[in-house]
C-alpha cells in the first residue's frame, strides 16, 4: 500500500485493514506507520544483503566481471521478486527524513573497499576516487532498476544487467 499510495496516502487503520488485523494488533507490533515502514525496509534490506552475500560467495575467486555480474543479477532479481519493497527501499525510503528512515540502507562500502584494493593492485585507474565512484554507482544502479521496473518499454532484464556491468567502476575504470 505504501509503495502504491506513498506514506502520506496511508494510515494505520488502512494498513491494519489491508493486513486483516485490528488496529490494536497493529499497535502491538508497531508504534506508528513510520515504524512499520522501517520494519518493511529493514526486512527487505536483510533479504537483499543475503542475496548479495550469496552471489559474492558463489563467485569468490572468479574474474571481476563475473563477480560484478553475479551481484547485479542478485540485485535485479530481488527487485523482480519484490518490486513493491524495492520501490519502498530505493525511492520512498530515500525521501524520508533521517528521523523516520532509521539510518539504514544499502551500503556502498563493499564497492568502495573493492575499488581501493583494485587501485592498490594497479587494476583500476589511480585517478578514480573510490568513495565517489562507489556512491555514484550504487545510486545509479538503484535508480536504473527503479526506472526499469516501472517503464513498460524498458529493455530486457539481460540488457539492463549487461549495461550495469559495463558501467560498474570496477569494469569501466580498469587499466
Amino acid at each position: 500500500m505504501i509503495a502504491e499510495c506513498g506514506l502520506e496516502g496511508v494510515n494505520t487503520n488502512s494498513i491494519a485493514r489491508r493486513a486483516g488485523v485490528g488496529v490494536g494488533t497493529f499497535y502491538r507490533h508497531f508504534e506508528d506507520k513510520h515504524a512499520f515502514l522501517r520494519a518493511c525496509m529493514a526486512e527487505g534490506l536483510e533479504s537483499l544483503q543475503a542475496d548479495l552475500l550469496a552471489a559474492q560467495a558463489a563467485t569468490a575467486g572468479a574474474e571481476v566481471r563475473e563477480q560484478v555480474r553475479a551481484s547485479l543479477v542478485a540485485f535485479v532479481g530481488f527487485a523482480v521478486r519484490d518490486p513493491a519493497r524495492f520501490r519502498l527501499m530505493f525511492s520512498l525510503g530515500h525521501s524520508l527524513s533521517p528521523r523516520f528512515r532509521g539510518g539504514r540502507g544499502l551500503s556502498h562500502r563493499a564497492v568502495e573497499r573493492a575499488l581501493y584494493g583494485m587501485q592498490e593492485r594497479g587494476d583500476v585507474d589511480p585517478g578514480l576516487n573510490p568513495a565517489v565512484a562507489a556512491r555514484a554507482f550504487t545510486a545509479a544502479q538503484s535508480q536504473a532498476v527503479l526506472w526499469w521496473l516501472q517503464d513498460p518499454d524498458a529493455p530486457e532484464e539481460s540488457d539492463l544487467i549487461d549495461t550495469l556491468v559495463r558501467l560498474h567502476p570496477a569494469i569501466a575504470c580498469r587499466i
